[in-house]
C-alpha cells in the first residue's frame, strides 16, 4: 500500500530512538509468530528494503493485502507506544517502521535504521548480517527459527521436519480432521499446513526440532484459529 501523495508527508514526526522502539515491542511481547517473522525477514533483506507481495510470502499469508494487514497492525500498535500519531485521518500507519520508495512500478518498503537497531538490542536477529540477492545459505539440521534458511524472496521452515511430521501424522487436520485429498481429488494430495507446538518468537533463536513431539498437520482454518491469540489456544 503506497504513502499519500503529499509533500509534507511524516515531515511533522520525529523518528523515535532505537530504545523507544525497544521498549515498544517488548511491551508487545510475545508477538505472533507471523509479526516476528515479518520483521526478521524485512531486517535480512538486501538495504532493509522489501515488498508487500514479498513479506506475504514470508509469513505465510496469500497475497500481499495480509502484510499489509497485518504489518500495519504491528506498526498501530508499535506507534500507539511511541506516540507516532498520523497528521490526518487515513494516513499510513506503517510508516512508524518503514519509508516508502517507488522502484520499477512497486513500493518499497525500507525498514527504519533505529526499528534495525532496535531488533539488534531484543537479540531478535543477528546484527549487522543480511542476504545478497539470490543468496542461500545452506542449511542440513533439522532446525527451526533460522530465517536465513531460505532465499531472499520466501522464508520456509524446515521442509525435512515438515515431511517426517506429516509421514507419523498423516495428512489429515489433527484438529478437525478435514483432507484435502479427499475432498479435492489427488491433486490435494498431502496439501495441509504444519503447527509448531512450540512458538519460534518464544525460542527466540535456531533449535533443533522433533517432528513428532514438536509439529502437528493442521488445516489453514484451524491454524488461523489457533493463531488468534498469544500464545496459541492448546488444543
Amino acid at each position: 500500500m503506497p504513502p499519500p501523495e503529499t509533500d509534507n508527508f511524516r515531515s511533522a514526526n520525529r523518528v523515535p530512538s532505537a530504545a523507544s522502539y525497544v521498549q515498544a515491542l517488548k511491551s508487545l511481547t510475545p508477538l505472533p509468530p507471523s509479526y516476528l517473522e515479518m520483521l526478521r525477514f524485512h531486517y535480512l533483506q538486501p538495504a532493509r528494503t522489501t515488498t508487500s507481495p514479498e513479506l506475504a510470502k514470508a509469513a505465510g499469508f496469500k497475497n500481499f493485502r495480509g502484510a499489509n494487514v497485518h504489518y500495519g497492525r504491528l506498526a498501530r500498535l508499535v506507534g500507539e507506544r511511541v506516540d507516532w500519531r498520523p497528521q490526518e485521518e487515513g494516513e499510513e500507519k506503517l510508516t512508524v517502521l518503514v519509508e516508502f520508495s517507488m522502484h520499477e512500478g512497486h513500493w518499497h518498503w525500507i525498514m527504519r535504521q533505529s526499528v534495525a537497531e532496535a531488533l539488534q538490542r531484543l537479540s531478535w536477529v543477528e546484527a549487522g548480517f543480511q542476504l545478497m540477492p539470490g543468496e542461500m545459505p545452506e542449511k542440513t539440521e533439522l532446525t527451526e527459527g533460522a530465517v536465513y534458511r531460505v532465499a531472499v524472496t520466501a522464508y520456509e521452515r524446515n521442509p525435512v521436519a515438515r515431511r517426517r511430521c506429516l509421514d507419523h501424522y498423516g495428512s489429515s487436520c489433527v484438529v478437525c480432521g478435514f483432507d484435502f485429498k479427499a475432498m479435492y481429488g489427488p491433486e490435494a494430495e498431502g496439501f495441509i499446513e504444519v503447527h509448531h507446538m512450540r512458538m519460534l518468537s518464544e525460542i527466540g533463536k535456531e533449535y533443533e526440532v522433533d517432528p513428532v513431539k514438536d509439529l502437528r498437520p493442521v488445516c489453514p482454518n484451524c491454524h488461523s484459529v489457533i493463531h488468534l491469540k498469544a500464545p496459541p489456544y492448546k488444543y
